[in-house]
């Protein structure tokens, strides 16, 4: 969860609130708090991105209030600053805007580039899909800006830094360059932004410290490029309707060109939805009239009036970036009540409730596998890839975005993450001897499949078929499952000593000795063998 930081004074003045009514009321809002040496730390949920500065909290906490309630398109007028759009393959969309008399000090300075900082991580998805440029208006060369791929010959003064550099030397030498250097880099040539001939920024990289902000800035302009229009025009919305919010700011227009179907930034786009009071009813549990609807709503920061009969207008405001749906509507009528003054009317159930087929023959396998000595292990599906291809399993479903390089795949098989226990555990007490049972996802002639599996491992000093197939024979009796075993070879199993099991037509599972070149490449010393069985198949096997 997003935690940012706010001088308790600052966020006293915009709220006209301290204290404990002050922390009731974000709490209200979905906030945790804490108050650490003269700031107050706020978690905030990802979905509102619009209160990752004072000004935004100070909004929803006047809404709330009832101190304020729906929302005005801030005044806007034509900047008189242009940006042309070169041909640029690895970011090819930019937007702009001006915030003019922001009235920067320190305290606003310090939240402004948190702000920033917030949505390159959440929205921009660490600068990957946009980034965010902030440059003193009084500072630009020029009020006609360019933005189009140079070569890394280029030489600015990145801000920070004291000296003028190449781009080249901006990637292998800066802090930012390192981090962010290869997310719009293109063989030789880079997206750079010019103002009067001179470099302002290096998206998503760094800006150049000719257009500095600093305490004592008046006005500023603000990029937004990215490799998403519709998210780049979604930021720059969100950013224009919400630095407005600070007192005697206003908002600067920027003329486009060369990004299709955009003449000029920020949109300041609103959207339309319908609501009905009755479906509102239904949800939150209490009668709720149209009129204490809208007011409700109101208070949320909504514009809404009436359509006919029990539907209402709801007009979306450009920084509410986390509606999608009624539902979505219907959360904020009810933060606005309070979770805790709801009365929901209890509903009877229309119909008894049981247990899957599954769940109860996972419950049973448990506790055979328990009773047979098996140590049961629960990890996550996502999985190590390395593991994956030295077991032969080339079906994966790759993580776009993983957070870690050993969990940036989702686990095709359950023996994956039974033989990574094995590699850090292979020196326990012998035999070792463990299982699983949870979900896999793998990929089948090009479609993604889910399935629930049982898988079971054991390893000693010596280990043959025979040690996984007791077992497997003994919790399919016991189950009374009619099946049949047939000579099958596939990887990570050793040719010969493994097979299929059968029950009915369908094949449930297999079992055998895993192969030892597979071992080798993970490093596991001792003999294993393993089985695997589908428990939805087990289900509806036939019985005896």
């Amino acid at each position: 969860m997003p935690v940012i930081r706010v001088g308790i004074e600052r966020l006293v003045r915009l709220t006209g609130l301290r204290g404990e009514e002050l922390e009731d009321v974000l709490f209200r809002l979905k906030c945790e708090t804490e108050t650490v040496e003269g700031e107050i730390a706020i978690e905030v949920n990802p979905d509102r991105p619009d209160m990752f500065i004072g000004e935004g909290i100070a909004r929803a906490v006047k809404g709330l209030l009832g101190i304020e309630k729906g929302w005005k398109p801030p005044k806007a007028e034509d900047s008189g600053i242009t940006i042309r759009a070169g041909r640029v393959p690895s970011r090819p969309f930019i937007a702009g805007l001006v915030v003019y008399d922001a009235g920067v000090d320190e305290e606003f300075l310090i939240e402004l580039i948190q702000f920033q900082e917030k949505l390159h991580e959440g929205m921009g998805r660490n600068r990957r899909k946009i980034a965010i440029g902030l440059h003193d208006l009084d500072k630009l060369p020029s009020t006609s800006i360019t933005y189009e791929a140079s070569g890394l010959e280029t030489v600015f003064k990145p801000l920070g830094y004291g000296e003028e550099m190449s781009g080249r030397e901006i990637l292998e030498r800066t802090e930012q360059g390192l981090k962010y250097g290869r997310i719009s880099l293109e063989g030789n040539t880079h997206p750079f932004l010019y103002s009067g001939g001179e470099v302002i920024a290096m998206p998503p990289v760094i800006n150049s410290d000719i257009t500095r902000v600093e305490p004592g800035t008046r006005s500023l302009f603000i990029d937004v490029t990215g490799t998403d229009l519709g998210l780049v025009l979604q930021v720059t919305d969100l950013l224009a309707s919400t630095l407005s919010e600070r007192r005697g700011a206003w908002i600067g227009k920027v003329a486009i060109s060369g990004v299709p179907g955009v003449a000029e930034t920020p949109l300041l786009k609103t959207r339309k939805m319908r609501l009905s009071t009755r479906y509102v009813s239904r949800l939150i549990g209490s009668e709720l009239g149209a009129e204490q609807c809208i007011d409700l709503l109101g208070r949320a920061r909504f514009n809404a009036g009436l359509a006919g009969g029990d539907s209402l207008i709801v007009e979306v405001p450009p920084f509410r970036v986390d509606i999608i749906g009624e539902a979505d509507l219907v959360e904020d009528i009810a933060m606005m009540i309070g979770y805790d003054r709801l009365e929901p009317s209890k509903e009877r159930p229309i119909m008894r409730g049981e247990l899957l087929a599954e769940t109860l023959v996972s419950r049973r396998l448990r506790k055979l596998l328990v009773g047979l000595g098996f140590t049961e292990t629960m990890q996550l599906i996502l999985s190590n890839p390395r593991v994956a291809d030295s077991l032969g399993f080339r079906n994966y479903i790759e993580v776009s975005n993983p957070v870690q390089a050993e969990y940036s795949i989702v686990r095709p098989s359950i023996i994956v993450s039974l033989l990574s226990t094995l590699i850090k555990g292979q020196h326990s007490t012998k035999p070792v001897k463990i299982f699983e049972i949870g979900k896999v996802a793998y990929l089948d002639e090009g479609r993604v499949k889910e399935d629930l599996r049982l898988g079971v491992a054991y390893l000693d000093d010596e280990v043959s078929y025979e040690d996984i197939q007791a077992p497997i024979y003994a919790i399919l009796r016991l189950l009374g499952v009619r099946y049949s075993v047939e000579e099958w070879s596939r990887p990570p199993l050793l040719s010969g000593r493994a097979s299929m099991i059968v029950s009915g037509e369908a094949i449930i599972g297999w079992m055998g000795e895993v192969d030892p070149g597979a071992l080798e490449a993970l490093g596991i010393e001792y003999p294993v063998a393993v089985a695997e069985i589908s428990v939805p198949r087990l289900s509806s096997s036939p019985k005896t």
